[in-house]
């Protein structure tokens, strides 16, 4: 009669031994799996940023291609000689985004500024007084494009005229900038229009009265 008995402690320690080696390739693959599961989520979350940012850049340089065409003339003498407020103030305009990492929207924008003091000294020489403060390109302009509506050289010595008031002009200032300085050029040109259509009757009747 064989009195051996087996080891209860021993035989469990073998059975879990053996329920170990068993699960053992199912959790290193389950590992595996969430690894690659993973990278790939990183390799795809990469892939639409680089989408992304080619995207961007593409419609970057669209808009630059776009603003280079409006600052480019300005570059030309004959035609800043000839350009007027509009033309000048639409270029500049489209330089001015570009002008610290584009030598020719620079060079666009320093000359239409040139053409501006020519064409309004009262507005520019505000704007110069601006810069030297320490304004911005930006802020400066913000701040005197209300002034494009008014003369352009008034004269000293003479009581101002009465004006009528400009509202789309103060609205306009009150508008984020950049908004363009022909939007105050034309507010500014048919509020004139307004008062000489306004100043014509009156004058007509002077002359009538006359003997």
């Amino acid at each position: 009669m064989n009195d051996h008995y087996a080891d209860p402690l021993r035989e469990a320690a073998a059975h879990g031994m053996q329920k170990v080696v068993q699960v053992a390739p199912t959790a290193a693959a389950a590992v595996q799996v969430g690894l690659h599961m993973k990278a790939q989520r990183v390799r795809e979350q990469a892939e639409r940023e680089r989408q992304a940012a080619d995207a961007l850049r593409t419609k970057q340089r669209a808009a630059h291609r776009a603003a280079r065409l409006q600052w480019l003339p300005a570059n030309d003498p004959a035609w800043l000689r000839t350009a007027d407020l509009l033309q000048v103030s639409r270029a500049w305009g489209a330089a001015l985004p570009y002008s610290t990492s584009d030598p020719g929207a620079e060079r666009a924008l320093l000359r239409c500024e040139s053409r501006l003091r020519e064409l309004h000294p009262y507005a520019m020489n505000r704007y110069d007084r601006l810069r030297v403060e320490g304004h911005t390109p930006e802020a400066a302009m913000r701040e005197v494009t209300p002034l494009f509506a008014r003369e352009p050289r008034p004269r000293t010595g003479y009581p101002a005229p009465v004006r009528p008031q400009l509202p789309p002009v103060v609205r306009l200032a009150q508008e984020d900038f950049p908004h363009t300085i022909d939007k105050v050029v034309e507010a500014g040109g048919s509020v004139r229009a307004t008062a000489g259509a306004t100043a014509k009757p009156a004058r007509t009747a002077t002359v009538n009265r006359l003997p």
